[in-house]
């Protein structure tokens, strides 16, 4: 790729760079003459549909004000790019109507917005889908019993992930309910307590891959019986006041559940970690219910009575707390079915809005945060894929054994069908469609930091997207791995040499300071000299600001010491085109 040829960008995901700013007309033009500074050539600009700002209002203080400033974001965003001469590509994500936590149904803000129905509470989402909750991707008929409400908990096995010695006695042990997943309460309960010696089931590692147990291994477990609960929210704690526990393992390992003869119970599972409001207490607070949070590492023998604060990805091991709920999820939390004609033509109707906007083009993202959940092999049973299904195969996949392959392909013609829809829209009216490559997602061993953030039992065609002309370009995600790790895996080789002979350009889209070793300059640079990528983007922009002074006392965007400078130095010494030549 020569230098006249390589674009470098900068996606905009809005609603975080309005959370505690108010943008008006002329921050959103200083943001795009600051990019283009830079050496910006292109704006990727995240939209969301009008029903998503409501409960952008609802959590972030600036947004409200910010939409009635400008009216529609990506339009503002759109016109203040052509007026400096850059492309604008706005990214959709059809799979999110809002995000995967759920807040107790009792809770303040879902008095005031209400949401979806979920195990464990309510979960955000736009109006359309609050309308039609039955779209949502729904899990499979025999996989969620019905009843379980009634069904007595009688014994609960805690599980370690090795040998080492168990250190918490029976007078260490508290067991905390709920009745609404809205504050827990101790309980004064008499049961018996064991150690046992059990065999690992299967190959067990963390979110991030990391080997945890090998299936086959013995572990220590500790067993709590001659127990009769009837709660819907269970929580096991211990009253040990250190931060150094032993007792670790996974969250989905960690707890096993029992009902009358000893028969396991299917149940969700929780601890301290969280995906929203990551500093919570189980006496004050609700817990984070099959979010897709279940391979986060967990320590049990540890204090719960200061609260923990992980971070967004609950990246810290203690937690103080394991709780399960009772049943399974009728539904993914957010994500609509692919399936329906009213679905794809809801998707359809933002490409539309896009189009009116002004985009150069529409970029296609399935990852997205509806979608969480620790089970994704349960769901996509919707009555369009079943009906479809049994005319095909002759079989019920809802009720019956079924192939999970020809069900992901099945799911993936109905997402074609939606992506050739919005190619022939935008070829229509002289935009481009591009789509995301999220190889680190497509993989078949994917870590849950991965696969979590977009459906299961869905196999999205990329090389079809590539052959057969529906992509006129396509963004390379990659979110966990620097470049250099990206670009010499053997899956991101295959789909960059099926994009070469298919002729698609391939942008590279990476998140800016999630790095092990690479600057942003470096990024850029690995990226320019591989000569297979048409171009990089950095994400996002709210991740570049000054993170104690966001705006300056002239009323500037400010971003992070150099952060400009250093990258606009290395396209220069680069020979990338675009690069200002007047500081904005």
């Amino acid at each position: 790729m020569s230098a006249g040829g390589f674009v470098m960008s900068a996606l905009v995901d809005f609603p975080d760079d309005c959370a505690d700013v108010a943008f008006t007309r002329g921050m959103v033009e200083n943001l795009i003459d600051q990019l283009r500074w830079m050496g910006t050539r292109r704006i990727y600009w995240n939209f969301y549909q009008e029903g998503l700002w409501s409960y952008f209002d609802q959590h972030y203080s600036k947004t409200r004000e910010t939409f009635d400033n400008l009216g529609d974001p990506v339009a503002a965003g759109c016109r203040a790019a052509h007026e400096r001469g850059l492309e604008f590509f706005a990214t959709i994500k059809p799979y999110e109507t809002g995000p995967s936590y759920a807040r107790p149904a009792s809770s303040p803000d879902n008095l005031a917005l209400p949401g979806l129905p979920g195990l464990s509470g309510t979960y955000p989402s736009d109006q359309w889908a609050l309308a039609r909750p039955e779209m949502r991707v729904k899990g499979r008929t025999a996989d969620i019993p019905c009843g379980l409400e009634k069904v007595p908990v009688h014994r609960i096995q805690l599980r370690q992930k090795d040998m080492s010695p168990v250190r918490i006695r029976p007078e260490n042990i508290e067991i905390w309910t709920s009745h609404d997943n809205r504050r827990y309460e101790k309980r004064d309960l008499s049961f018996a307590t064991g150690e046992s010696v059990v065999t690992c089931p299967r190959d067990v590692v963390d979110i991030h891959g990391v080997p945890v147990t090998a299936k086959g291994d013995q572990v220590r477990a500790l067993d709590l019986t001659d127990l009769h609960l009837m709660d819907p929210f269970i929580a096991v704690a211990t009253n040990l006041d250190n931060d150094r526990g032993s007792f670790a393992n996974t969250a989905l390992e960690m707890v096993r559940v029992f009902g009358p003869r000893d028969r396991p119970l299917p149940t969700v599972v929780a601890s301290h970690k969280a995906v929203s409001r990551p500093q919570r207490d189980l006496r004050t607070d609700d817990l984070e219910y099959d979010a897709g949070l279940g391979d986060f590492m967990v320590q049990l023998d540890v204090s719960h009575s200061r609260p923990l604060s992980p971070g967004w990805d609950g990246a810290a091991t203690r937690d103080g707390v394991i709780a399960f709920a009772r049943g399974r999820n009728e539904y993914l939390p957010g994500s609509l079915c692919e399936a329906y004609p009213e679905v794809r033509e809801y998707w359809l109707s933002w490409v539309g809005q896009c189009i009116a906007a002004g985009v150069d083009g529409v970029d296609v993202r399935v990852s997205n945060h509806s979608s969480w959940t620790n089970t994704p092999q349960m769901y996509g049973f919707n009555e369009p894929v079943t009906r479809e299904y049994r005319r095909r195969y002759g079989v019920d996949p809802d009720t019956e054994p079924y192939d999970l392959h020809v069900l992901g392909a099945l799911r993936g013609e109905f997402f074609d069908e939606f992506l050739g829809a919005a190619k022939g829209r935008l070829a229509a009216a002289g935009k481009r469609l591009s789509v995301h490559a999220e190889m680190e997602s497509f993989r078949p061993d994917a870590t849950q930091m991965r696969w979590r953030s977009r459906p299961g039992n869905i196999t999205f065609n990329w090389r079809g997207w590539l052959r057969s002309g529906l992509a006129d370009e396509a963004t390379l995600f990659g979110r966990a791995w620097d470049p250099d790790r990206l670009l010499s895996d053997s899956l991101v080789q295959e789909m960059l040499a099926e994009a070469g002979d298919a002729h698609v350009p391939v942008h590279l889209s990476r998140q800016v300071g999630l790095s092990e070793h690479m600057s942003e300059a470096d990024k850029l640079e690995y990226t320019y000299r591989d000569g297979r990528l048409a171009g990089y983007c950095f994400y996002e922009t709210a991740s570049m600001y000054d993170p104690d002074t966001p705006v300056a006392s002239d009323g500037r965007l400010n971003f992070r010491r150099g952060l400009l400078e250093s990258i606009r130095d290395r396209a220069k010494s680069l020979g990338l085109p675009g690069v200002g030549k007047v500081s904005p």
